[in-house]
């Protein structure tokens, strides 16, 4: 189970969305203006590679326990409405 922890991104909302019907998980941050403000294209891509580690330890006990369980089945198609879309 998460802990509860102190607040470490004070102004940034959270918009996590979790869709076990269509095995479809998506999370937006919206920051506080100019948080971003001077990051180039490499910082860019750096933090993306660190988001996308992190999802990874985040979701790796679920794929551990499905594939303790069975093979993984084919996946789900997602609604238009819960794609999450990088720009």
């Amino acid at each position: 189970m998460a802990q509860r922890t102190k607040c470490l991104t004070s102004g940034a909302q959270f918009h996590i969305r979790v869709s076990s019907e269509y095995d479809h998980i998506s999370v937006a941050v919206d920051l506080p203006t100019y948080t971003l403000e001077g990051v180039d294209k490499e910082e860019a891509e750096l933090l993306s590679r660190l988001i996308h580690n992190q999802m990874e330890l985040v979701l790796r006990p679920y794929f551990e326990r499905q594939n303790q369980t069975s093979t993984p089945a084919k996946a789900k198609a997602v609604p238009e409405h819960a794609k999450l879309r990088l720009v």
